[in-house]
């Protein structure tokens, strides 16, 4: 049983290890989308009130 216990607390490490960089990665990726959404809209914004 503690063989099991061992193995299954080192696999989970290891998917931590590697998860927490991936997890970054993509919590980045949607931060900068954010931000191109937010300068879109902030041109689209422009554009309406130039248009007026």
């Amino acid at each position: 049983m503690r063989k099991f216990l061992a193995r299954v607390a080192t696999l989970t490490r290891k998917i931590a290890e590697w998860l927490v960089p991936v997890l970054t990665v993509i919590k980045l990726l949607i931060e900068i989308a954010g931000k191109v959404a937010n300068c879109h809209d902030r041109q689209l914004r422009v554009q309406v009130s130039v248009a007026r």
